[in-house]
Protein backbone atom coordinates (compact mmCIF):
# COMPACT_ATOMS: atom_id res chain seq x y z
CA UNK A 1 0.00 0.00 0.00
CA UNK A 2 1.16 3.26 -0.62
CA UNK A 3 1.21 6.52 1.34
CA UNK A 4 -2.59 7.58 0.37
CA UNK A 5 -3.63 4.11 0.92
CA UNK A 6 -2.38 3.76 4.45
CA UNK A 7 -2.94 6.81 5.86
CA UNK A 8 -6.71 5.83 4.69
CA UNK A 9 -6.87 2.73 5.88
CA UNK A 10 -5.28 3.43 9.06
CA UNK A 11 -6.89 6.77 9.95
CA UNK A 12 -10.06 4.80 9.46
CA UNK A 13 -9.40 2.51 11.99
CA UNK A 14 -8.42 5.13 14.61
CA UNK A 15 -11.99 6.69 13.91
CA UNK A 16 -13.40 3.53 14.42
CA UNK A 17 -11.70 2.53 17.45
CA UNK A 18 -11.89 6.99 18.93
CA UNK A 19 -15.97 5.96 18.42
CA UNK A 20 -15.97 3.33 20.42
CA UNK A 21 -14.39 5.26 23.04
CA UNK A 22 -16.63 8.33 22.81
CA UNK A 23 -19.27 5.64 23.47
CA UNK A 24 -17.63 4.17 26.46
CA UNK A 25 -16.70 7.40 28.14
CA UNK A 26 -20.70 8.34 27.65
CA UNK A 27 -19.73 11.30 25.64
CA UNK A 28 -22.06 10.94 22.65
CA UNK A 29 -23.62 13.67 23.69
CA UNK A 30 -21.17 16.27 24.93
CA UNK A 31 -21.93 18.16 21.93
CA UNK A 32 -25.54 18.18 21.61
CA UNK A 33 -26.03 19.99 18.32
CA UNK A 34 -24.74 19.03 14.66
CA UNK A 35 -22.42 19.92 12.63
CA UNK A 36 -21.00 22.55 14.86
CA UNK A 37 -20.33 22.45 18.52
CA UNK A 38 -22.16 24.74 20.87
CA UNK A 39 -22.55 26.77 17.63
CA UNK A 40 -18.72 26.60 17.32
CA UNK A 41 -16.36 24.70 15.54
CA UNK A 42 -13.87 25.29 18.09
CA UNK A 43 -16.03 24.83 21.38
CA UNK A 44 -14.56 25.39 25.08
CA UNK A 45 -12.83 22.31 25.64
CA UNK A 46 -13.01 19.74 28.31
CA UNK A 47 -12.47 15.79 28.21
CA UNK A 48 -15.63 14.61 27.18
CA UNK A 49 -16.37 17.44 24.51
CA UNK A 50 -12.56 16.52 23.11
CA UNK A 51 -13.52 13.13 22.82
CA UNK A 52 -17.18 13.85 20.60
CA UNK A 53 -15.96 16.95 18.61
CA UNK A 54 -12.27 15.51 17.99
CA UNK A 55 -14.62 12.05 16.49
CA UNK A 56 -16.07 14.69 13.95
CA UNK A 57 -13.30 16.05 13.47
CA UNK A 58 -11.28 13.13 12.52
CA UNK A 59 -14.02 11.94 10.37
CA UNK A 60 -13.83 14.94 8.49
CA UNK A 61 -10.32 14.21 7.61
CA UNK A 62 -11.06 10.27 6.79
CA UNK A 63 -13.66 12.17 4.43
CA UNK A 64 -11.07 13.91 2.50
CA UNK A 65 -8.43 10.95 2.46
CA UNK A 66 -11.03 9.00 1.06
CA UNK A 67 -12.35 11.65 -1.55
CA UNK A 68 -8.23 11.81 -2.73
CA UNK A 69 -8.41 7.76 -2.86
CA UNK A 70 -11.52 7.74 -4.31
CA UNK A 71 -10.81 10.09 -7.26
CA UNK A 72 -7.76 7.58 -7.80
CA UNK A 73 -9.74 4.45 -7.90
CA UNK A 74 -12.28 5.93 -9.96
CA UNK A 75 -9.87 6.69 -12.86
CA UNK A 76 -7.86 3.59 -12.74
CA UNK A 77 -10.61 0.99 -12.41
CA UNK A 78 -12.67 0.20 -15.34
CA UNK A 79 -15.88 -1.13 -16.27
CA UNK A 80 -18.15 -2.41 -13.34
CA UNK A 81 -15.16 -1.95 -10.66
CA UNK A 82 -16.08 1.71 -10.69
CA UNK A 83 -18.67 1.09 -8.41
CA UNK A 84 -16.53 0.16 -5.70
CA UNK A 85 -15.50 3.77 -5.14
CA UNK A 86 -18.72 5.03 -5.92
CA UNK A 87 -20.63 3.07 -3.28
CA UNK A 88 -18.34 3.38 -0.77
CA UNK A 89 -18.84 7.15 -1.27
CA UNK A 90 -22.72 6.94 -1.01
CA UNK A 91 -22.12 5.01 2.09
CA UNK A 92 -19.89 7.89 3.49
CA UNK A 93 -22.71 10.17 2.50
CA UNK A 94 -25.39 7.90 4.14
CA UNK A 95 -22.71 7.45 7.81
CA UNK A 96 -22.85 11.32 7.88
CA UNK A 97 -26.33 11.92 7.64
CA UNK A 98 -26.38 8.73 10.55
CA UNK A 99 -24.17 10.12 12.50
CA UNK A 100 -26.25 13.66 12.49
CA UNK A 101 -29.39 11.51 13.58
CA UNK A 102 -27.62 10.02 16.28
CA UNK A 103 -26.82 13.28 17.91
CA UNK A 104 -30.41 14.50 17.25
CA UNK A 105 -32.40 11.41 18.01
CA UNK A 106 -30.22 11.25 21.18
CA UNK A 107 -28.24 7.79 20.92
CA UNK A 108 -31.37 6.13 19.88
CA UNK A 109 -30.35 2.34 19.45
CA UNK A 110 -31.35 1.26 15.75
CA UNK A 111 -29.69 4.37 14.48
CA UNK A 112 -26.14 3.52 16.50
CA UNK A 113 -26.23 0.78 15.49
CA UNK A 114 -26.66 1.19 12.38
CA UNK A 115 -23.85 3.74 12.25
CA UNK A 116 -21.87 1.27 13.13
CA UNK A 117 -22.87 -1.09 10.84
CA UNK A 118 -22.35 0.58 8.20
CA UNK A 119 -19.12 1.92 9.10
CA UNK A 120 -17.85 -1.36 8.95
CA UNK A 121 -19.28 -1.66 5.30
CA UNK A 122 -16.79 1.00 4.51
CA UNK A 123 -14.10 -0.16 6.36
CA UNK A 124 -14.70 -3.23 3.91
CA UNK A 125 -14.61 -1.12 0.62
CA UNK A 126 -11.74 0.97 1.54
CA UNK A 127 -9.49 -1.77 2.87
CA UNK A 128 -10.38 -3.72 -0.69
CA UNK A 129 -9.82 -0.19 -3.05
CA UNK A 130 -6.31 -0.14 -0.64
CA UNK A 131 -5.26 -3.02 -1.85
CA UNK A 132 -6.27 -3.04 -5.41
CA UNK A 133 -5.03 -0.01 -7.12
CA UNK A 134 -6.28 -0.81 -10.49
CA UNK A 135 -8.71 -3.25 -12.26
CA UNK A 136 -6.48 -5.72 -13.73
CA UNK A 137 -5.59 -6.32 -9.85
CA UNK A 138 -8.79 -6.28 -9.45
CA UNK A 139 -9.63 -9.17 -12.09
CA UNK A 140 -7.42 -11.89 -9.97
CA UNK A 141 -9.79 -12.68 -7.59
CA UNK A 142 -13.19 -13.90 -7.56
CA UNK A 143 -15.12 -13.77 -4.32
CA UNK A 144 -17.97 -15.96 -5.58
CA UNK A 145 -16.51 -19.02 -6.42
CA UNK A 146 -17.77 -22.71 -4.74
CA UNK A 147 -14.40 -23.26 -2.59
CA UNK A 148 -14.68 -19.24 -1.68
CA UNK A 149 -17.94 -20.28 -0.06
CA UNK A 150 -17.21 -21.24 3.05
CA UNK A 151 -15.19 -17.83 3.92
CA UNK A 152 -18.17 -15.77 2.46
CA UNK A 153 -20.65 -17.20 4.26
CA UNK A 154 -18.16 -17.37 7.45
CA UNK A 155 -17.63 -13.37 6.80
CA UNK A 156 -21.29 -12.66 6.49
CA UNK A 157 -21.51 -14.69 9.88
CA UNK A 158 -18.82 -12.37 11.16
CA UNK A 159 -20.62 -9.19 10.01
CA UNK A 160 -23.30 -9.84 11.78
CA UNK A 161 -21.75 -11.21 14.91
CA UNK A 162 -19.85 -7.33 14.87
CA UNK A 163 -23.33 -5.50 14.27
CA UNK A 164 -25.05 -7.47 17.03
CA UNK A 165 -22.24 -6.56 19.35
CA UNK A 166 -22.86 -2.97 18.45
CA UNK A 167 -26.27 -3.47 19.47
CA UNK A 168 -25.30 -4.76 22.31
CA UNK A 169 -23.13 -1.90 23.19
CA UNK A 170 -25.89 0.52 22.11
CA UNK A 171 -29.10 -0.99 23.44
CA UNK A 172 -27.13 -1.31 27.37
CA UNK A 173 -27.27 -5.22 27.33
CA UNK A 174 -22.98 -5.26 27.48
CA UNK A 175 -24.15 -6.45 31.17
CA UNK A 176 -27.18 -7.87 30.85
CA UNK A 177 -25.02 -11.12 32.03
CA UNK A 178 -22.87 -9.99 34.39
CA UNK A 179 -21.39 -13.13 35.04
CA UNK A 180 -19.53 -15.60 32.76
CA UNK A 181 -19.05 -18.25 32.05
CA UNK A 182 -23.07 -18.49 32.84
CA UNK A 183 -25.31 -15.25 33.01
CA UNK A 184 -26.53 -14.47 36.14
CA UNK A 185 -25.92 -17.88 37.65
CA UNK A 186 -27.83 -19.80 34.94
CA UNK A 187 -26.56 -21.56 32.28
CA UNK A 188 -29.59 -20.73 30.36
CA UNK A 189 -31.47 -18.24 32.53
CA UNK A 190 -35.05 -19.38 33.00
CA UNK A 191 -36.20 -15.54 31.38
CA UNK A 192 -34.99 -13.83 28.83
CA UNK A 193 -35.46 -10.16 28.63
CA UNK A 194 -34.25 -8.55 25.19
CA UNK A 195 -31.23 -7.31 26.41
CA UNK A 196 -30.22 -10.69 27.71
CA UNK A 197 -30.80 -12.58 24.96
CA UNK A 198 -29.24 -10.08 23.13
CA UNK A 199 -26.02 -9.98 25.41
CA UNK A 200 -26.54 -14.46 24.95
CA UNK A 201 -26.93 -14.18 21.25
CA UNK A 202 -23.46 -12.70 21.18
CA UNK A 203 -21.89 -14.83 22.98
CA UNK A 204 -22.70 -18.04 21.50
CA UNK A 205 -22.38 -16.75 17.97
CA UNK A 206 -18.83 -16.05 19.51
CA UNK A 207 -18.35 -19.57 19.80
CA UNK A 208 -20.05 -21.18 17.22
CA UNK A 209 -17.17 -18.62 15.00
CA UNK A 210 -14.12 -20.40 16.79
CA UNK A 211 -15.82 -23.76 16.26
CA UNK A 212 -16.02 -22.79 12.11
CA UNK A 213 -12.57 -21.65 12.48
CA UNK A 214 -11.05 -24.01 14.16
CA UNK A 215 -13.07 -26.55 11.64
CA UNK A 216 -11.36 -24.25 8.53
CA UNK A 217 -7.99 -24.37 10.52
CA UNK A 218 -7.77 -28.23 10.79
CA UNK A 219 -9.66 -28.49 6.98
CA UNK A 220 -6.61 -26.54 5.56
CA UNK A 221 -4.36 -28.34 7.73
CA UNK A 222 -4.98 -31.29 6.68
CA UNK A 223 -5.74 -30.59 3.07
CA UNK A 224 -2.37 -29.07 2.86
CA UNK A 225 -3.89 -25.80 1.77
CA UNK A 226 -1.23 -22.82 0.39
CA UNK A 227 0.98 -20.67 2.74
CA UNK A 228 -0.88 -17.87 2.21
CA UNK A 229 -4.32 -19.15 3.12
CA UNK A 230 -3.10 -21.71 5.57
CA UNK A 231 -1.65 -18.44 7.73
CA UNK A 232 -4.45 -16.64 7.06
CA UNK A 233 -6.69 -19.59 8.53
CA UNK A 234 -4.06 -19.84 11.32
CA UNK A 235 -4.38 -16.11 11.97
CA UNK A 236 -8.12 -16.10 12.02
CA UNK A 237 -8.05 -18.90 14.37
CA UNK A 238 -5.62 -16.65 16.97
CA UNK A 239 -7.88 -13.38 16.73
CA UNK A 240 -10.96 -15.22 17.15
CA UNK A 241 -9.88 -16.64 20.22
CA UNK A 242 -8.22 -13.59 21.47
CA UNK A 243 -11.28 -12.03 21.12
CA UNK A 244 -13.70 -14.21 22.74
CA UNK A 245 -10.87 -13.81 25.52
CA UNK A 246 -10.85 -10.24 25.69
CA UNK A 247 -14.78 -10.20 25.75
CA UNK A 248 -14.41 -11.99 28.83
CA UNK A 249 -12.37 -9.27 30.21
CA UNK A 250 -15.07 -6.67 29.00
CA UNK A 251 -17.57 -8.31 31.44
CA UNK A 252 -14.95 -8.73 34.03
CA UNK A 253 -13.51 -5.38 33.75
CA UNK A 254 -17.89 -3.64 33.65
CA UNK A 255 -17.43 -2.37 30.11
CA UNK A 256 -13.80 -0.69 30.51
CA UNK A 257 -13.58 1.35 27.43
CA UNK A 258 -10.13 0.55 26.95
CA UNK A 259 -11.03 -2.88 27.12
CA UNK A 260 -14.05 -2.51 24.48
CA UNK A 261 -11.51 -0.66 22.51
CA UNK A 262 -9.30 -3.70 21.95
CA UNK A 263 -12.22 -5.86 21.15
CA UNK A 264 -13.14 -3.55 18.77
CA UNK A 265 -9.68 -3.58 16.83
CA UNK A 266 -9.27 -6.85 17.04
CA UNK A 267 -13.02 -7.24 15.20
CA UNK A 268 -11.76 -4.96 12.61
CA UNK A 269 -8.61 -7.58 12.23
CA UNK A 270 -11.22 -10.29 11.98
CA UNK A 271 -12.45 -8.63 9.07
CA UNK A 272 -9.00 -8.07 7.46
CA UNK A 273 -8.26 -11.88 7.85
CA UNK A 274 -11.81 -12.96 6.51
CA UNK A 275 -11.36 -10.54 3.66
CA UNK A 276 -7.44 -11.60 2.50
CA UNK A 277 -8.70 -15.33 2.36
CA UNK A 278 -11.48 -14.17 -0.40
CA UNK A 279 -8.93 -12.23 -1.87
CA UNK A 280 -6.28 -14.68 -2.26
CA UNK A 281 -8.11 -17.95 -3.32
CA UNK A 282 -8.25 -16.83 -7.22
CA UNK A 283 -4.49 -16.75 -6.92
CA UNK A 284 -3.63 -20.15 -5.57
CA UNK A 285 -6.56 -21.79 -7.70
Amino acid sequence: MGRLEKLTLYSLIVLLIWGNMVSGLGAGLACPDWPLCFGSFFPEINFPIFMEHGHRVLGLFVSIFFAFLAKDRITSYSGGYKLIPILCGILLIVQIIAGALVVILQLETNITTFHFGNAILIFVLIYTMCLYKNSDELKSIDIFTKKNLPYLLLFIFIYWQVVLGAYVRHSNAGLACPDFPRCLGYWLPPYLSDTVFAHLSHRISGILILLISLFLFLKGFFKKESRDIFLNLKRLLILVFLQIAVGVFVVISKLAFSMTAIHLLIALLIVGVILNLLFIKKEVN
